[in-house]
């Protein structure tokens, strides 16, 4: 006999994830996978579930807004609990605090499966939140290769146009501006470098960190000229994808120095584009490049070190080059959304 296709619920507010966001990508693609032996049913888990016309089999939602009243088992998905780490706590604004950090404890401990981005993650919600370990389920974030890939022209033009030096090699930063994506390290590792007499330039495409209203002293930061340059360092923030991936194709470097990431998709993104990557040794990162680019510490001696034979040494760059696109096969939506489906079948069976 030919088993029903499950009725997965998905709330209403994740339909208003911007599309171009990292949220957003993850869920429309996440979502398209399950779609194809499912059926999804967007609806609203507040109702009074004898209002619903439509049978739900199991619901699954974004942790991070909270536990939903469902009869039916939930599945959360949760990035992350960066915020537990007491060395990371005062870099997030109290009113980030207050709406994310008890709504995601408390959609961890009603869900019957968690769902989450990384093992460090899985890990982090094992411990702060008492998750058992059997009821957490790792499926790494994917990658769209028909957007992020090498050789896409266009990073000069775009360099040019936003007042920089389009022919200078560059070191590029993709991600926000929030404190503990820890740019200043990468900054002041580039001024160590140019003290070395390295020609690279800094290029971030970072946009608003997304705690804090007033985004002035955290933009004019970034943007000021390193030390021992006269340019100011040049922001891309909200080109389009296919920029992005210009941009990351044509770098002498990727880094993100982050403190702390749940997953670190601009990581996955410029190893598809053939970029050599430095990465911090905290959260996700290690377990995202796996291998394929440099990690070290968090510090802005320990980045200069890690990019210094990157940026100097051609075969260097080359083996970086080539372990980046091998890496990144690895990271696909369709891999993704086979592991939400096992979620969801996980969820249905308890």
């Amino acid at each position: 006999m030919r088993r029903a296709r499950l009725r997965v619920g998905v709330p209403e507010v994740i339909r208003r994830y911007p599309p171009q966001s990292s949220a957003g990508r993850i869920w429309r693609n996440g979502l398209a996978v399950v779609g194809r032996s499912a059926t999804v049913v967007v609806d609203d888990p507040g109702r009074r579930l004898g209002r619903l016309r439509r049978r739900v089999d199991v619901w699954l939602t974004d942790g991070h807004q909270g536990p939903i009243d469902a009869a039916a088992p939930v599945v959360a998905h949760l990035h992350e609990a960066a915020w537990s780490a007491p060395e990371l706590r005062p870099l997030f604004e109290p009113g980030f605090l207050e709406q994310y950090e008890a709504p995601s404890a408390a959609a961890a401990a009603a869900a019957s499966v968690v769902l989450t981005v990384s093992h460090a993650s899985a890990g982090q919600i094992v411990r702060e939140y008492g998750v058992p370990e059997d009821r957490v389920v790792v499926a790494h974030n994917g990658v769209d290769h028909a957007v992020y890939r090498p050789g896409r022209p266009g990073a000069e033009a775009l360099i040019d146009a936003a007042g920089g030096d389009g022919r200078a090699p560059y070191v590029l930063f993709v991600s926000t501006l929030h404190p503990r994506k820890n740019l200043a390290a990468l900054r002041d590792a580039m001024a160590e470098l140019v003290r070395r007499g390295l020609p690279h330039r800094l290029v971030l495409v970072a946009g608003p960190a997304p705690d804090r209203a007033e985004q002035a002293d955290l933009e004019a930061a970034a943007t000021a000229p390193i030390p021992g340059t006269d340019e100011p360092v040049v922001n891309l923030a909200g080109v389009d994808d296919a920029s992005v991936a210009a941009l990351m194709g044509g770098a002498a470097a990727f880094c993100l120095p982050s403190l702390m990431e749940g997953f670190g998709m601009a990581v996955a993104e410029a190893m598809a584009c053939g970029a050599p990557v430095v990465v911090a040794d905290a959260g996700a990162l290690p377990e995202v490049v796996d291998g394929a680019g440099v990690v070290c510490e968090p510090t802005a001696a320990a980045l200069a070190a890690a990019l210094h034979p990157v940026l100097t040494d051609p075969e260097v760059a080359a083996r970086m080059r080539a372990r980046s696109l091998i890496r990144a096969q690895d990271f696909s939506w369709s891999a993704m959304g086979a592991r939400w489906c096992e979620a969801l079948e996980l969820a249905v069976a308890r």
